[in-house]
């Protein structure tokens, strides 16, 4: 299982996100970043578990093809509800 280590005030939540099977690795940790900075900047409300459980959603769909920058996402191809 994958999953993200959110920590606030020393208690430490793991946030799992839907198993896949990966076609290329490389670049997730890049995708989650930039969609954690996305977040952060436009949807600032979410609580912060919130926000990486997205994050870490998008960095999913990011190892379903090879490459890096061709590997993700755009947001006309994501699920409408990790933008609202």
């Amino acid at each position: 299982m994958v999953l993200s280590l959110y920590n606030r005030k020393k208690t430490p939540e793991h946030i799992p996100v839907d198993p896949v099977t990966p076609v290329d690795t490389t670049g997730a940790g890049d995708s989650f970043i930039g969609a954690l900075a996305y977040y952060l900047a436009h949807l600032p409300h979410l609580p912060m578990n919130e926000i990486v459980r997205r994050s870490g959603r998008i960095a999913t769909v990011s190892v379903l093809s090879s490459g890096t920058q061709l590997s993700y996402p755009w947001k006309r191809d994501l699920p409408t509800e990790l933008f609202v």
